[in-house]
């Protein structure tokens, strides 16, 4: 056991510590300034989950995505340090696109920033400050966007400048995808999603959120592995994206069937808001998804 080495090894797993709460810490300074007429701070004192849904999501994927970047052969401790940063800074960049791209098209109609900080009256008379349903659409992105750079950053393979190529198209491919996804779980959905989300529906939201992270899961296996070729790669990914969503599409109708045997999820959203029967239903999803993605 030689003790320099592990020290040396250690030192450098420090830096690369302290470079993920940077991006983390610079993350939350631009979401800050980007939402300066409310303070997400307070809210998140004040117990609003619908913010505190969307800024767990972004830090999840921030992380989720730099272990991309810290994965794969090295280059030296140096050419790393300057590449992690690169990557950091890009990934940053690539979690707000995404979040802009939710609020602008999977969701469409609804301002996420106005609904997370709007009061609503539930059910039961109580009132609640912030929607929920759409703090967890706006963290599912973010988690499905880390999973798909984490894929496309840690491949081998490549120059730097087809790498860098690389990373981006898929980051702009995958989004699309996720889009796709989100229209088709809407058009085979007995009822208008969006609607219910921007009712503060929060079955609704973990039933889309749900979908949209474990699409991104099988499509950061579809992207992981070494770069051969512009060609094959995206023939592969446009495989893997289609056999992913018809598989997510036909497990949540079996898991329909198998997991809520006296009732279905449509009831379950719709009628009874029912959080902890689209929890079980989500987390089957992802759980048929992470077996999907090591099987391909």
């Amino acid at each position: 056991m030689d003790i320099a080495v592990i020290l040396t090894g250690l030192g450098q797993a420090c830096f690369y510590v302290i470079a993920g709460i940077f991006f983390i810490w610079l993350a939350k300074r631009v979401d800050d300034w980007r939402t300066k007429e409310f303070d997400d701070d307070v809210h998140i004192d004040d117990g609003n989950l619908a913010v505190g849904l969307r800024r767990a999501g972004l830090y999840l994927g921030i992380a989720i995505a730099l272990s991309g970047a810290m994965g794969g052969s090295s280059k030296g401790f140096w050419l790393d340090a300057i590449q992690l940063i690169i990557d950091g800074l890009l990934i940053t960049g690539f979690m707000f696109s995404s979040r802009f791209v939710n609020d602008l098209i999977m969701l469409g109609h609804v301002d996420n920033d106005a609904e997370c900080i709007k009061t609503f009256t539930r059910p039961n008379g109580v009132e609640q400050v912030g929607n929920t349903a759409v703090g967890i659409v706006e963290a599912g992105m973010y988690l499905a966007t880390g999973f798909i750079i984490h894929g496309s950053i840690s491949g081998t393979g490549g120059t730097f400048i087809q790498g860098l190529i690389s990373t981006i198209l898929f980051f702009i491919i995958g989004q699309f995808t996720l889009l796709i996804m989100g229209l088709l779980y809407e058009l085979i959905t007995p009822f208008n999603v969006r609607n219910e989300i921007k009712a503060n529906n929060p079955a609704a939201g973990i039933g889309l959120g749900g979908s949209i992270v474990a699409l991104g899961i099988i499509l950061m296996s579809s992207v992981s592995g070494p770069f051969t070729g512009w060609k094959n790669d995206m023939i592969s990914f446009g495989i893997y994206a289609v056999f992913g969503i018809a598989m997510l599409l036909i497990c949540r109708f079996v898991i329909d069937k198998l997991l809520l045997p006296t009732t279905n999820i449509a009831t379950e959203v719709k009628e009874d808001q029912n959080v902890a029967a689209l929890l079980v239903v989500a987390s089957a999803v992802i759980a048929v998804a992470i077996i999907i993605s090591y099987s391909m």
